[in-house]
């Protein structure tokens, strides 16, 4: 089972961090501490922990691929995620570690904070020198007496903000590999009631046959189609009603349940949605 920390001060003394100045949140340069746990066991926290770092050897296990540069990366991780190291030297760089009560407060909120780590942000060297001065930023801020955290989450909003640009041009660089990706993904997705009948498609299904989280998934499917993984699964599942429908002999509730609907309304509100009649109407037009 893995090992938890529900305050800040308890997660910093097990990596040898220092006491932080906040119970809600703690803004760390790793430079300024001489004696980092090099090694861990898988743990967990109630916060989000939102990490730059360079100098690490393993680049693998955050998922670097040929794309990639190698230098500086960032990876967040988010509260009760579970996750653990294992590094021969002390690395360089900062993190932030927040609780979600702060981020609901200030009302920030990105589809990358459900990423996994083998999901990490691989940087340019622009995108390296500009998320350091961020990082800085937020840290000098931080390290005032008379601090304001007005002004502590703004810079967050903003360094979040430029990480969510910076994943979207990962997305670009990675085309040759995530293009890999989408074929894959749309050809299970065709085949997907020949293997699975009565059953209805999920945005989960597909992330994890194909290793992504699904925020993951359904970023880099938007970002190369032009649709959500959601929307598409949703127009297989309305063209193949649509050639359950041209048999007369099934009923409305016999097409639902063969596409995987307990109850016929959801079928009928989705195909409505998308179509702009109800099945019945549709029905009646063939």
């Amino acid at each position: 089972m893995s090992r938890h920390f529900d305050t800040i001060k308890d997660y910093n003394q097990y990596c040898n961090l220092g006491t932080p100045k906040k119970d809600l949140i703690d803004v760390v340069r790793y430079e300024d501490h001489k004696n980092l746990r090099l090694s861990s066991p898988e743990i967990t926290s109630d916060f989000y922990l939102m990490a730059f770092k360079r100098n690490v050897t393993d680049l693998h296990w955050f998922g670097n691929t040929e794309f990639d540069t190698k230098s500086g990366f960032m990876y967040l991780i988010q509260a009760n995620q579970a996750f653990h190291w294992n590094v021969d030297s002390p690395w360089s760089g900062y993190h932030i570690l927040i609780s979600p009560l702060l981020l609901q407060e200030n009302q920030i909120g990105f589809s990358f904070f459900n990423y996994e780590i083998r999901e990490a942000l691989f940087l340019t060297e622009n995108e390296q020198l500009r998320i350091e001065t961020l990082f800085e930023q937020v840290y000098n801020e931080y390290q005032k007496d008379d601090y304001s955290m007005d002004l502590l989450m703004a810079y967050c909003n903003l360094f979040l903000t430029y990480v969510q640009k910076c994943y979207e041009r990962q997305f670009k660089t990675r085309e040759p590999l995530y293009n890999k990706i989408v074929v894959a993904f749309k050809k299970e997705l065709n085949n997907y009631y020949l293997e699975h009948p009565k059953q209805l498609p999920s945005v989960n299904y597909f992330a994890d046959n194909l290793h992504l989280s699904s925020n993951y998934f359904s970023d880099l499917i938007k970002y190369n189609t032009g649709k959500t993984a959601l929307e598409l699964i949703h127009e297989k599942i309305i063209s193949e009603a649509k050639n359950q429908l041209k048999n007369m002999d099934k009923s409305i509730s016999e097409v639902a349940h063969a596409l995987g609907f307990d109850y016929p309304t959801y079928f009928t509100r989705l195909f409505r949605k998308h179509v702009g009649c109800t099945p019945s109407q549709y029905r009646e037009k063939l």
